[in-house]
């Protein structure tokens, strides 16, 4: 089992390296940014969940998906319309 893994790998390590330099460029990269994206998250959402799980308060859950939306308000002047940044508890009216 061990042996055919080690030809697999070097088979696909030798197809790899016989490419054009921008193929493999281009392969490594589709396969290896989204596997960094993937493992990132993975990371974030155990460090959120170990945290949540360390700490003092009771009930306490991990950030998930916390969005800050932005919303359309007239600046203080009148002169133009502005974004601002609403996140969660706070209210959208002028402030």
């Amino acid at each position: 089992m061990m042996g055919e893994l080690v030809a697999l790998w070097d088979g696909v390590a030798s197809w790899l390296v016989m490419l054009p330099y921008p193929f493999q460029v281009t392969l490594v990269l589709a396969v290896l940014v989204p596997l960094c994206w993937l493992v990132a998250r993975l990371v974030d959402r155990v460090t959120d969940e170990v945290a949540a799980k360390l700490t003092r308060v009771r009930d306490a859950e991990p950030p998930l998906r916390r969005r800050e939306r932005y919303v359309r308000g007239r600046a203080g002047s009148g002169f133009g319309v502005r974004w601002r940044r609403v996140g969660p508890g706070r209210r959208s009216v002028h402030s």
